[in-house]
C-alpha cells in the first residue's frame, strides 16, 4: 500500500491505517526493521488523529455557546 502524506488524509483513512499497522506489528513473522518504521508513521498518524478531534471537539464546542 502506497502512503500518502498524513495531512491529505482524512481522519479515517488515517484510522483505517493505524489499524492495519498494528495487525502488522501483532503478526509474529513481521520483520523488526519494517515495525520500525511503522511505529514511527503511527506516532505521524496519531499525533494526526488527536489534532483533528480536538478541532472537531473546538467546533462543536463553539456551536454549543
Amino acid at each position: 500500500m502506497k502512503r500518502e502524506s498524513v495531512k491529505k488524509m482524512s481522519y479515517e483513512e488515517a484510522v483505517a491505517e493505524l489499524e492495519a499497522m498494528v495487525k502488522k506489528i501483532e503478526d509474529p513473522t513481521t520483520p523488526l526493521d519494517k515495525i520500525s518504521a511503522d511505529v514511527e508513521k503511527a506516532l505521524e498518524l496519531v499525533k494526526y488523529c488527536r489534532s483533528k478531534l480536538r478541532d472537531f471537539e473546538t467546533s462543536i464546542a463553539e456551536l454549543k455557546e
